[in-house]
């Protein structure tokens, strides 16, 4: 391994060490660099490049950064080279409730219907006041010629009457 490409170990005075990883081989390429004991940098390379602790557990700290440098370079390369940027893989737990693009992709259509007047039946029940009902009627009049609508509005004003 190349210590331009890889990995520059530094030991300082006090006893801890010093880990650069390069994300290319220029100097204006992106550098993480890890100082502190064996287990803090181990720590830090885990958690910096996302390694899940089950899979680095067997390997060196040499070995880790061997792994975490590949990972560093494939990234550097996929930046520089394509002009990718990285995304997460996972989605958002939460959306935020004011974010009207992120209520309109979470929202699943209602299922089809056979039924012409699902729509305005689905409307009536809705309405919770005598106006509500008059303007909805006003606004639909056409609809309100299947027998069943009919019935179904004059059913909702008397729940809503209270009789």
């Amino acid at each position: 391994m190349k210590a331009d490409q890889a990995e520059l170990v530094a030991s300082y005075p006090d006893g801890s060490i010093g880990i650069t990883i390069k994300y290319g081989k220029s100097y204006e390429d992106t550098w993480a660099v890890f100082r502190g004991s064996v287990r803090q940098v181990r720590e830090l390379v885990r958690d910096y490049f996302g390694f899940e602790c089950k899979d680095v557990t067997s390997l060196s700290l040499s070995d880790l950064v061997v792994n975490a440098t590949n990972l560093a370079h494939g990234k550097g390369n996929i930046a520089s080279i394509l002009d990718a940027r990285i995304i997460p893989d996972e989605a958002p737990a939460q959306t935020p409730a004011d974010d009207p693009w992120a209520a309109a992709s979470a929202a699943q259509p209602e299922p089809a219907s056979d039924n012409a007047s699902a729509w305005i039946l689905g409307e009536i029940e809705k309405q919770t006041t005598i106006d509500d009902l008059k303007k909805l009627w006003a606004a639909n009049q056409s609809m309100f010629a299947d027998p069943a609508v009919m019935a179904a509005y004059k059913a909702r004003g008397r729940t809503v009457k209270g009789g």
